[in-house]
Formats: C-alpha cells, sequence, structure tokens
C-alpha cells in the first residue's frame, strides 16, 4: 500500500529530527506524536512523494500518532488485503467534497455511534448527580468517536439531531449540541486534531444541571424568579464540575461556563459580551438554542426547524455571533433532514437525505400526489437529478404538528417502504 506523504526534518536540542507527516489523513484524539523516520527513509519519502507500507511495524507507527483514517494511492503500490476494506465503495463517484464517505455508506455508522455516546453521557450525568466520580476517559473517548463520524460525513450525525428525547439531565440534548458544534467547527476549518476537546467539553456543557434541583429542572411551567435565578447558574456548576476534576483545560471549561453569554451582554452568567465571549462558546449558543427550540416540552410544542433557523437568524449581531449564524446555517442546510415541504407540484415530501453540492435540492421522500392524495409507499427521488425531479422545486416548508404528522415515523416508513427508480416520471 502506497500513502502519500512528506518527510519533515526539523531541529531538536541541537539535533536533527526527521519525522513522517501523512496528507489525506485524519488524526483525532492523538497526543500529537508524530512517526520517527530512521535511516533514510525520508530521502525516500521526499523521492517517492510518499513512502510504500510493507510491513505491520509502519502501521503500527503511524497509529501511535494518533491517526485513524489514512487515503492510499492504489495506483503506486498494491491494494489493500483482503481483510482490510476502504471506507467508501471505489466503484462510486467518489463522495462529495469534505466527505470521506457516502451518506448512505454512513448513516447507520451514525446512529449506533449516537446510542452509544448518549448513554455514556447520560451515565456521566447520572453519576456526577449521585456524587460518584465521573468516567472523563469514557467521554473522552465518546468525543473521539463522534469526531470520526463527522469527519467521515458530517451530514449523517448532523441529520440525526432532529431527533429528541427529554431525560432529567438532558443526555440527548448534549448529544445534539455537540454534533452541531462539532459540523461547525469542522466546517470552519478547525484543525481535526482539536475536535475531540471541543467535543468532549460541549458534550459536558450542561453537566451543571446535576447540581440544580430536579424540582426546578423538570418544572413544566414558568419559573418563579428564585428558580430562574438558580437555573441560570448552571453555566457556573459546569465550570466548576471541570475544575474540581482536573482533567479540562480552561479552555474547554470556559466553552461549557459561556455557553448562555450573549453578543450584546444580555446573557448569563457573567453578562460577557462581544469577543470576550470564548469562541467555541459562541457556537455553542446557538446550537443550544436550535436544539431548544425544536425540542417538544410537556410546556410547549416542538418548533419547526425552519422556524427556529429564523428566529436565531434574526437574533444574529445582538444575541448571537453573526459568523456563526451563518456558519450554522452552512453547516445545517436549507431543508435539514426531517423537513416537511411542499412541492411545486402540490405534492407533499419529507427530506429524507441532505445535498451538501446544494442544499436546495436534497433528496426527498414524496408523501402525496399533487391532489394530496396519500402514495401507496413513498417515492425517494433527488431534486439534483432532472430526470427524477422532472420539474420539482420546494416551494415551502410546513409544520408537522399542524397536520399530524409524526416525523420520525413517516422517515421509519420512508426506510422500510421507500422506493427508488430513475425513471423520467412518476406521479
Amino acid at each position: 500500500m502506497f500513502l502519500d506523504a512528506e518527510a519533515v526534518t526539523e531541529e531538536k536540542d541541537g539535533e536533527e529530527v526527521r519525522y513522517l507527516s501523512a496528507t489525506n489523513a485524519t488524526g483525532v484524539g492523538g497526543a500529537g506524536k508524530r512517526a520517527r523516520l530512521t535511516g533514510r527513509m525520508n530521502e525516500k519519502i521526499t523521492q517517492d512523494g510518499g513512502l510504500l507500507i510493507g510491513s505491520d511495524n509502519i502501521i503500527a507507527s503511524l497509529r501511535s500518532t494518533g491517526l485513524s483514517m489514512v487515503t492510499i494511492d492504489t495506483d503506486k503500490g498494491e491494494d489493500m488485503p483482503d481483510n482490510v476494506k476502504p471506507l467508501t465503495d471505489p466503484s462510486r463517484k467518489p463522495p462529495p467534497e469534505g466527505r470521506l464517505v457516502h451518506y448512505d455508506e454512513e448513516i447507520e455508522q451514525a446512529k449506533e455511534v449516537r446510542t452509544e455516546t448518549t448513554n455514556t453521557i447520560k451515565t456521566a450525568l447520572q453519576d456526577v448527580a449521585e456524587g460518584k466520580e465521573m468516567d472523563v476517559e469514557k467521554v473522552q473517548e465518546a468525543g473521539g468517536v463522534i469526531s470520526e463520524s463527522i469527519l467521515r460525513n458530517v451530514d449523517a450525525m448532523v441529520s440525526l439531531t432532529r431527533i429528541k428525547k427529554h431525560d432529567p439531565y438532558t443526555a440527548m440534548h448534549c448529544m445534539n449540541v455537540c454534533t452541531l458544534v462539532t459540523a461547525m467547527a469542522m466546517h470552519d476549518g478547525t484543525d481535526p486534531g482539536m475536535l475531540p476537546a471541543i467535543t468532549t467539553a460541549v458534550l459536558l456543557h450542561d453537566v451543571g444541571k446535576t447540581r440544580v434541583p430536579l424540582e426546578i429542572l423538570n418544572k413544566p411551567g414558568r419559573f418563579e424568579p428564585h428558580e430562574l435565578q438558580e437555573m441560570r447558574k448552571h453555566g457556573t456548576y459546569s465550570g466548576d464540575i471541570m475544575r474540581e476534576d482536573g482533567s479540562f483545560s480552561e479552555e474547554q471549561i470556559a466553552i461549557a461556563e459561556q455557553h448562555h453569554e450573549m453578543m450584546d451582554g444580555s446573557g448569563y452568567p457573567q453578562a460577557l459580551e462581544g469577543d470576550s465571549i470564548h469562541y467555541y462558546a459562541r457556537l455553542t449558543a446557538v446550537a443550544d438554542v436550535y436544539d431548544a427550540l425544536t425540542a417538544k416540552r410537556v410546556y410547549k410544542p416542538a418548533m419547526p426547524m425552519y422556524q427556529a433557523l429564523l428566529r436565531i437568524h434574526k437574533n444574529k449581531v445582538t444575541e448571537f455571533d453573526e459568523k456563526v449564524v451563518d456558519l450554522f446555517i452552512k453547516t445545517l442546510g436549507l431543508y435539514p433532514v426531517g423537513s416537511l415541504v411542499e412541492m411545486n407540484t402540490g405534492e407533499q415530501a419529507i427530506v429524507y437525505e441532505p445535498n451538501p453540492v446544494d442544499s436546495r435540492k436534497p433528496v426527498v421522500a414524496l408523501l402525496t400526489q399533487p391532489n394530496k392524495k396519500p402514495r401507496a409507499a413513498p417515492f425517494i427521488i433527488s431534486l439534483a437529478i432532472r430526470s427524477q425531479a422532472d420539474g420539482r422545486e420546494i416551494t415551502k416548508v410546513m409544520d408537522p404538528e399542524n397536520i399530524g404528522i409524526d416525523v420520525e415515523e413517516v422517515m421509519a416508513d420512508v426506510e422500510q417502504r421507500g422506493e427508488r427508480t430513475d425513471r423520467k416520471s412518476r406521479r
């Protein structure tokens, strides 16, 4: 196998040290180590533009640096052994830019990651609530796993943030916010090696709620002034818990402490303004509000995703960082997966898969005929493929609650019974 790489020479303590720097590689959770080169390996890499991997020792050396994924050039060496499978099907078109695999190749794995990570954070929060020691290592591992999935295909994990489930310490909310923040950070060009630290901090942004009395935390109605004051301390409590643990950097603590601060100083707990708010806390603020608005509670209905986006967009500059809001909309897309839409034909549809190339033209599942009569089975088409779209365009986004539609039931039905075809037209 041939790995595209370059030899890097640096001076350390008066001695020349040579390292292997793999290109087209993803590192997550590593400690910033690099593979040392010996003998004439650096000259060979410089000459050939990479390294022919011919032993398990070289693979072990690469893994020790924290690399989790590499791209190999099969034209310059033998293909992978039978027991090693590529991330994406080489017989298909390459994935969209910024994705290592296709959406449908990642979505099932993303569901598993989401379930396992939500359980991990639920256990961690419960342990803190009961006065036990939090298993920080497991939370950090979960952060790395989330980062890996997002780096493989960001759209898969982001699409699952539409799923909400309330629990006493909002573990799923933490998972959703974490996914959205990590996705924004990736889109913003954050060094992949930094993502696990950011992810771990956001997973724990609400850990301070474990110190808020449950009768306040789960109150179904409006807070009394003293209850609101106590609830607004949870960011401070999050920072306290992370400092007491001793495993977190001040940057990670700032993300958790400041996620309710607003650009105009109207936030809490410190009423910070503008650039005095940590950048990744500003990302967390937008994701946190979005997930809260789109979640159903006993005291409020869920706000449709498009309305939540409009609400956040309206408050950019005053409450939210303008750049962050634009980044969030780019990350989520105009029509997030699970959006109920109406076509110019009168047909109703649900957005089934995103289109990272053009978010105006996602993959949709048509649920009705133009006369609103339900179809016998959902019909899946890509609005980006002319022969499938047949002139269809999205003209309206609808509130599923207003017409009695359970989005997750519909998505499950599409997954089980949805029909796909390349025929030009089917109505």
